[in-house]
C-alpha cells in the first residue's frame, strides 16, 4: 500500500530550520578560532541529517547541496586543512541559502532553483581552491563562549552510536541521490543506521518503528537521559495551543463570575458547596499556569539568532565585536519571543553602527580592539528585563541636542540627560551623517519604542560618554494573562498593569502643586512627581456630588515615575488579557480590555503612553 509522506514533511521542515541554526551557531564558533573536533562534527552532522530527510523526500537540490557540504566537513574533520574566515562566510551563505529554498518548498514550488546550482558550485569551487588558511582580512570575530547546550543537542540529534555507523555509501557529486531502500523501520530516513552490534532493546526498538521516528541509538548515559526525555515529547502545531490557552481563559472568566455570584452566599449557607468552589478555583489557577508554561520557551531562542547578526553587522562596518549572552534560560511567552526578535534586532544593529567605534578608534582612546556587546535576560517580578550593553563611545548630548534643534524638535540645555535620552526615539530623528543600509533614515529607535509599547512594555535607555550605552526593555511574561491592580474612577472600574505600580498613597493637601498651563505634581518623599488624573483621561462627567480624596498609585515607566489620580482601589486580580483591535481601532491610552468577576468588560490603561507626556513635561519645572 502507497504511503503518503506529505503529512512528515512539515516536521522535516522544522527539524531543517533546527539543523541550520545549528550550523550557523558552528559557524560562529569557528569565527573565533574554535576548529576543534567537536564543532566540525556538529555541522558535518547537521548537513548529513538535511541530508538524509531530502533525500527522502524527494528534494533532489537539497540533497546535492548538503552532500557537498557534508563532503567539505568530512575533510576538515580528517584534518585535510583548516577552516578559516572564508568558511565562515561559505557557511552563513549557505545557510541562507537553504533557509530560502525551504521557504520555496514550503509553499509548494518544486521547480528548479538556480539559487541552489550556485550554492553547489560555490561549495565545489571552495573545495577544489582551498589553499592554506591565512588569517582572515575584515571579518569581525563574534565570541559566544562554549557552545551551547542546545546547539550541542541539535547537534547530536542524529548521531549514532559508532563513527562506522555514520558513513554511508554517497552517490556521485553529479547526481541526484538515488531513492535506496531504506533498512526495516527506517521507511521514512528519520534516523541513521545502527550498527551491527545493536543490543536487544535497540533491535526491538527498530523492529516496532514502524514510521522510522526514532533517532539513532545514543552513544552514551547522559545521552540515553536527554533523550529518554524527548521521545515523550511531541510537536503541536501552535494554533491547538493557542486554543487551549483561549478555552482555559474563558473557563477562569466564567469559574471568577461564579464565585462572585454565589461565593458569598456559599460560605454563609452551604459548608459543602463552599468547600468545591474553593477547590474549582484552585484546580482552576493551575489549570491556567499548567497550560501558559506549555507557551513558555528560554531566551536562548532569542540570543542564539543573534552571533550571526553581530557577525555580519561588524564585518560590513569592518568593526570587531564580541558577543556576551546572560540568562538564556529566562523564560518568556513564545508570542513573545517572536515578536521581540525585530526590535531586539534594531537595538542591537545600532549599538554595533553608532555605539561600537573602529579597532582603530578604540585602540587610541586605551580601549581593547574589539568591543564588547552584552545581552542579558532575567526575571523581576511578573517581568522579563532585556539589557543590551556596548563598551562604545556612548550618547552624545550636545550632538542629539544639536541634531533635534535642527529638526524643530523642542531641545534645550536645560533638559535632564533622561529627556536628552528621550530624543532618540522620536520618529525621523538620526544622528548618522549619510544614509546607509544600516542607518541614517531615523526609522531604528522609533520602531523599538513602538514595537515594545505594543507588548505591554517599556523601554529606557542610560549611557555615559566613553564608557557605552544600555538599552533597557521590560516585558510581560506572557500577553495571554495580566496581573492587574483594579481601580475606580465614577462607576467605572479600570486595570493598571501590576508591574508598572510602585506604591499607593493617599496625599495630604498640601502635597499637591497646581502650576498654570503644565501638570499638577505631588510631592512624594522629597520628590515631585506629575499627576495624571484618570478622570480627565477617560473625561469623566462628575454630578453635583463632592469629589473623593485623592488617592495616587505610583507607576514606573522608562526609568520615570508620575502619579496615577484614582478615587478609589478596589483590590488586585489575575486577570485574561482580551485584545481590542480584532474588532476595533487601536484605543490611544488603552492596551487592552478584560471580564471581571461580575461580568463587566474593563478596559486595561496603557501606562506607558498615559504618562510619558507628563513626565517630559514635568521634568522641566524645578521643584
Amino acid at each position: 500500500m502507497a504511503i503518503d509522506l506529505s503529512r512528515f514533511i512539515a516536521t522535516f521542515f522544522d527539524e531543517t530550520h533546527e539543523h541550520l541554526e545549528a550550523i550557523e551557531e558552528g559557524a560562529m564558533t569557528l569565527g573565533q578560532g574554535g576548529d576543534d573536533t567537536e564543532t566540525l562534527n556538529a555541522i558535518f552532522r547537521a548537513a548529513h541529517s538535511i541530508k538524509g530527510g531530502s533525500g527522502t523526500f524527494g528534494f533532489a537540490q537539497l540533497t546535492e547541496a548538503t552532500h557537498e557540504l557534508e563532503t567539505l566537513f568530512d575533510g576538515l574533520r580528517k584534518g585535510e586543512g583548516k577552516a578559516d574566515a572564508s568558511t565562515v562566510r561559505l557557511l552563513l551563505d549557505a545557510s541562507d541559502a537553504f533557509k530560502a529554498h525551504i521557504a520555496r518548498l514550503k509553499r509548494g514550488e518544486r521547480s528548479h532553483d538556480p539559487a541552489m546550482d550556485a550554492l553547489r558550485a560555490q561549495v565545489i569551487g571552495y573545495r577544489a581552491g582551498r589553499k592554506q588558511p591565512t588569517p582572515g582580512k575584515g571579518v569581525a570575530p563574534v565570541s559566544t563562549g562554549a557552545q551551547s547546550s542546545k546547539a550541542k543537542a541539535k547537534a547530536k540529534k542524529a548521531e549514532p552510536a559508532t563513527e562506522e555507523a555514520f558513513f554511508t555509501e554517497d552517490p556521485p557529486a553529479a547526481a541526484p541521490a538515488p531513492q535506496v531502500a531504506p533498512p526495516k523501520g527506517a521507511a521514512y530516513g528519520f534516523f541513521e543506521e545502527l550498527p551491527a552490534a545493536a543490543s536487544e532493546p535497540q533491535k526491538e526498538r527498530r523492529e516496532n518503528d514502524k514510521y522510522g521516528l526514532f533517532e539513532a541509538p545514543p552513544s552514551s548515559q547522559n545521552e540515553q537521559n536527554r533523550r529518554k526525555g524527548d521521545s515523550s515529547s511531541i510537536r503541536v502545531g501552535v494554533e491547538k495551543i493557542d486554543r487551549i490557552v483561549n478555552l482555559v481563559g474563558e473557563l477562569v472568566i466564567a469559574q471568577a463570575m461564579m464565585q462572585q455570584a454565589v461565593g458569598g452566599q456559599a460560605r454563609e449557607q452551604d459548608e459543602q458547596l463552599a468547600h468545591s468552589l474553593a477547590t474549582l478555583d484552585r484546580n482552576t489557577r493551575d489549570l491556567q499556569q499548567a497550560v501558559m508554561s506549555i507557551r513558555m520557551m528560554p531566551m536562548e531562542f532569542v540570543f542564539s539568532r543573534f552571533p550571526r547578526v553581530v557577525y555580519d553587522v561588524a564585518s560590513k562596518l569592518g568593526k570587531k565585536v564580541n558577543l556576551r549572552t546572560q540568562g538564556q534560560e529566562t523564560e518568556l511567552d513564545k508570542e513573545l519571543i517572536e515578536l521581540l526578535i525585530d526590535p531586539l534586532t534594531h537595538v542591537v544593529r545600532n549599538a554595533i553602527d553608532h555605539g561600537v567605534e573602529s579597532p582603530q578608534e578604540r585602540v587610541r582612546s586605551g580601549k581593547p580592539e574589539a568591543g564588547t556587546l552584552a545581552m542579558r535576560a532575567t526575571h523581576r517580578g511578573g517581568s522579563v528585563i532585556i539589557e543590551v550593553s556596548d563598551d562604545g563611545r556612548g550618547l552624545d548630548r550636545d550632538r542629539i541636542l544639536a541634531k533635534a534643534r535642527e529638526l524643530g524638535m523642542p531641545a534645550d540645555d536645560s533638559m535632564t540627560d533622561v529627556q536628552v535620552w528621550d530624543l532618540i526615539y522620536e520618529a525621523g530623528f538620526s544622528t548618522a551623517s549619510e544614509v546607509t543600509n544600516l542607518s541614517g533614515r531615523g526609522v531604528g529607535m522609533d520602531v523599538v519604542r513602538r514595537n515594545i509599547a505594543s507588548l505591554g512594555g517599556a523601554v529606557s535607555v542610560s549611557s555615559r560618554k566613553g564608557e557605552g550605552t544600555t538599552i533597557t526593555i521590560q516585558l510581560p511574561l506572557t500577553l495571554a494573562v495580566l496581573d492587574g491592580m483594579i481601580v475606580g474612577v465614577g462607576d467605572e472600574q479600570y486595570i493598571v498593569p501590576l508591574e508598572f505600580v510602585a506604591e499607593a498613597i493617599m496625599p495630604a493637601p498640601g502635597d499637591i502643586k497646581t502650576i498654570v498651563n503644565q501638570p499638577s505634581l505631588v510631592a512624594v518623599r522629597g520628590e515631585h512627581l506629575p499627576i495624571v488624573r484618570l478622570e480627565d483621561v477617560v473625561q469623566l462627567q462628575r454630578g453635583g456630588g463632592a469629589a473623593p480624596d485623592p488617592l495616587c498609585l505610583v507607576v514606573e515607566v522608562d526609568n520615570r515615575r508620575a502619579a496615577l489620580m484614582v478615587d478609589k482601589l478596589v483590590g488586585q486580580q489575575q486577570l485574561v488579557v482580551k485584545s481590542l483591535e480584532t474588532n476595533l481601532h487601536s484605543v490611544p491610552g488603552v492596551a487592552g480590555a478584560t471580564i471581571l468577576g461580575d461580568g463587566r468588560v474593563s478596559l486595561i490603561l496603557d501606562v506607558t503612553a498615559l504618562t510619558r507626556t507628563s513626565a517630559r513635561v514635568a521634568a522641566r519645572v524645578p521643584a
